[in-house]
């Protein structure tokens, strides 16, 4: 029993890879769903958007494309689903070199709005403003002051003056962070000067959208409050989907077909770590360490 089990961590490590395969192809052929707890900084965001009150946008920063499209996809549709939900108008934006990104967050919205809102309208219930460049606190601070020099037009070329929601903005006796209720951030790795240009200095509420691994960087900001939530990863979006929609069946989005293959390939790595260490022991080499 002893050399049996002391082989365990002999075993072909092609085994685990198949195992890997299976466990993560197999939610995609048989519907699986999994019980999901909904984290405090998941429950953050969703919170503050339920807040706003009318008058107010909200502004989703979305500064993603292809290569983080499947944990930043599924953080967008929850909350643009919940913004379309609650009729809160909302602006679109991007900035860096994600060149393709107002393309990847039109076409969440466009999807929305044929299957779900046929009656929302561009220019009126939302506005996508395109990406630009430059320094991002130099940015977040022209946004906050006024909105329209740094997006003059949309991303269709549209000059922000002909589009009905972007009208407020142009009232200059007010700066256009006064209309703004809150910014929701999503990238691979959200920018933390929005904490120190925006929500510093205007006190406005800030939430990200972000990679599971680059979450441990932001938890600090969930403590101080400095951040009033965190959509990490495929969970997050997974949890606020489950928020949004608490029968199973309803839920859709990215985050909630990925939840599952994602839970089942930890869990076979989990469980071939137990047993390579269970072998590890058994053979006597680590009591002879």
């Amino acid at each position: 029993m002893r050399e049996f089990l002391g082989n365990l961590q002999h075993i072909d490590r092609r085994w685990v890879y198949l195992f890997v395969f299976v466990a993560c192809t197999l939610p995609f052929i048989v519907t699986i769903r999994l019980p999901l707890y909904v984290s405090p900084e998941t429950k953050g965001v969703y919170d503050m958007i339920e807040k706003c009150p009318p008058g107010k946008v909200v502004v989703v920063d979305s500064s993603w494309d292809a290569g983080s499209m499947g944990e930043n996809q599924g953080q967008v549709e929850v909350v643009f689903d919940h913004l379309f939900r609650k009729n809160i108008p909302f602006i679109v934006t991007a900035q860096g070199f994600v060149l393709t990104a107002p393309q990847f967050s039109e076409k969440v919205i466009e999807k929305l709005v044929r299957t779900k809102y046929p009656h929302k309208k561009y220019g009126v219930d939302w506005v996508n403003l395109g990406v630009t460049m430059g320094l991002d606190w130099q940015i977040m601070q022209q946004m906050a002051k006024d909105i329209t020099k740094q997006f003059p037009k949309d991303y269709k070329q549209t000059p922000v003056e002909k589009l009905p929601l972007m009208k407020r903005f142009l009232n200059k006796d007010k700066s256009s962070i006064e209309y703004i209720h809150m910014i929701h951030a999503v990238t691979y790795s959200p920018s933390e000067n929005w904490l120190a240009f925006i929500h510093g200095q205007y006190g406005t509420p800030i939430s990200f959208g972000c990679a599971g691994i680059q979450s441990t960087t932001y938890y600090r900001y969930i403590s101080s409050k400095q951040l009033c939530g965190m959509l990490v990863g495929i969970r997050g979006a997974a949890e606020y989907d489950a928020l949004l929609n608490p029968k199973p069946e309803k839920r859709w989005t990215l985050g909630t077909k990925l939840i599952v293959p994602l839970s089942f390939g930890y869990l076979i790595i989990i469980f071939a770590i137990i047993v390579g260490n269970i072998g590890f022991i058994a053979s006597g080499r680590g009591k002879r360490r």
